[in-house]
């Protein structure tokens, strides 16, 4: 095998399936098995492991980049769900979306361990680990970012269920993520390093504990219905099925409507585009009869753009007004390279070949009616912590239309609520979620599930509003927590690899 012709010094095959399998492990923090705090043990075991291999720096990198390959490949395996909802055009791109994803995420890991590795005689082990801490914190959250960036999957987030979890009300979900890790390394450092770990492991979930006490009762009461009409997506778009996609949609919403004050339907809920389709308000009107929100596309005649949209509708069914989402999904919304890609027939998943979709200006912050302001995101927007938090500035709840038919039945739909859940924490909102299918939820500012419609599961939900909760995270803002973070993560490793210059010169003298 190739690996064999490499030089990788005391490494061998034997460490490099146990350091993926560790990465495997690791997965298991996330849903579908949901096991958070196996984080803690997998990252000590593997800080440990590496330390006491000692690599030199090639084999540093393919370490960390096993090791993420393991994590990623078992964390996203739901990527291949939406080439198979029309297998025989995409089908054949499944398993190299996967391997792609995986290997690409794990480069950043990779890195990671090779900067680590630089120029390291591993005499400190305290010094070793805080560099490799420093640099895999580094990668988390440079990855979120670069290439317009893909958070999924971010340790922090997967702690929403814990106490742990509330933390997120304080700095975010890479602070959360560094934590961990510096802390689980820090686990690894003699009796003192393992006091510190236990100590601030123990204060976080306490605030967290006491944070989960918090009365949360919005008066006066605003009653909102969720619903979700669980429509397949291998006919969803069947032109001769949009009319009965309609009649399903109205009669799941019709049922005691008299003390609703709000309908919410999911991402893409319609075909049509809603302007030119002018009996679509008397249908909404006579059926329903209330106010609602709903997802459908929405084309512009003059600059022929395609968004995907938000409509705001009054009782009766008139378009108030509108959001237009702005972090579009690369190679299912847009497709980058669009002249190349397209010369190989790859229009995207979720274009329909019209054109790609177009970014979005509009702002997500909305104000209707008597309802307290509103903030909408839409699907994949829901995992960028960061733009949330720039776009919804003033708003007293949150709105999440989402789609997760794309997404399959394993563990897609799950993590992409786990992050809905995390942004509920954060910002210290209600977050009500409609989703075709998927899981359609009502999360409390705590990021606690009040109500939910399970994956393949057609129906509605009624719930009532929590207030507001006043978070540091959101009072002071996720481009400030962040760039504090990237700053300390950055001295760190200078003040590193100052003592190694330091250690060098000394062991000349």
């Amino acid at each position: 095998m190739w690996i064999n012709k490499i030089n990788f010094s005391q490494v061998s095959k034997i460490d490099y399936l146990v350091i993926t399998f560790g990465g495997i492990i690791l997965a298991l923090a996330h849903p579908p098995v949901s096991i958070p705090y196996v984080s803690i043990f997998v990252l000590a075991s593997i800080g440990q492991y590496w330390h006491m291999k000692k690599p030199k720096q090639r084999a540093g990198f393919f370490l960390g980049w096993f090791f993420g390959f393991g994590y990623f490949f078992i964390s996203l395996l739901w990527i291949i769900e939406p080439f198979l909802v029309r297998p025989e055009k995409t089908g054949i791109l499944a398993p190299f979306a996967l391997i792609l994803l995986a290997a690409f995420l794990s480069t950043f890991w990779g890195l990671a361990f090779w900067c680590t590795s630089l120029k390291n005689d591993y005499e400190s082990k305290f010094k070793s680990l805080l560099k490799l801490a420093a640099f895999l914190s580094l990668a988390e959250l440079l990855r979120s970012f670069l290439f317009t960036g893909f958070p999924w999957v971010i340790l922090g987030v997967s702690f929403v269920e814990t106490p742990l979890g509330q933390t997120l009300s304080i700095f975010g979900p890479y602070w959360l993520t560094s934590i961990i890790i510096f802390l689980s390394f820090s686990g690894l450092i003699g009796v003192k390093g393992f006091l510190i770990a236990a100590i601030s492991f123990s204060t976080l979930a306490l605030y967290g504990e006491i944070r989960l006490k918090e009365n949360i009762r919005l008066e006066p009461v605003v009653k909102v219905r969720i619903v979700q009409p669980n429509i397949n997506q291998k006919i969803k778009w069947h032109p001769d099925l949009a009319s009965s996609h309609l009649k399903k949609l109205i009669k799941i919403s019709q049922n005691n409507l008299a003390e609703i004050d709000l309908i919410i339907w999911p991402e893409t809920a319609v075909q049509f585009f809603l302007e030119y389709q002018k009996d679509f308000s008397n249908q909404v009107s006579k059926n329903i009869g209330k106010a609602m929100i709903l997802g459908a596309r929405k084309y512009s005649k003059e600059n022929h753009e395609l968004f995907n949209s938000a409509y705001v509708l009054n009782n009766e069914g008139k378009i108030q007004d509108s959001y237009d989402k702005k972090h579009l999904v690369p190679f299912g919304e847009y497709i980058p390279f669009a002249p190349l890609v397209k010369g190989f027939g790859f229009w995207g998943l979720e274009n329909h070949e019209i054109t790609g979709f177009s970014v979005g200006k509009r702002p997500s912050k909305i104000h209707f009616a008597d309802l307290p302001t509103f903030a909408i995101m839409i699907c994949y927007e829901s995992i960028f912590s960061y733009e949330v938090d720039e776009n919804i500035s003033g708003a007293d709840w949150l709105i999440h239309l989402t789609n997760d038919a794309w997404f399959g039945s394993y563990s897609g739909p799950q993590q992409h609520l786990m992050h809905a859940q995390a942004r509920a924490i954060e910002q210290g909102l209600s977050l009500l979620r409609s989703a075709n299918t998927g899981i359609s939820a009502a999360i409390d500012p705590h990021g606690r599930i009040v109500s939910r419609l399970n994956l393949n599961t057609q129906g509605y939900f009624d719930v009532e509003l929590s207030r507001k909760i006043d978070t540091i995270y959101s009072s002071w803002g996720a481009k400030k927590w962040n760039t504090l973070l990237f700053s300390i993560i950055v001295f760190v490793i200078f003040l590193c690899f100052k003592s190694d210059q330091k250690a060098v010169r000394m062991r000349k003298l």
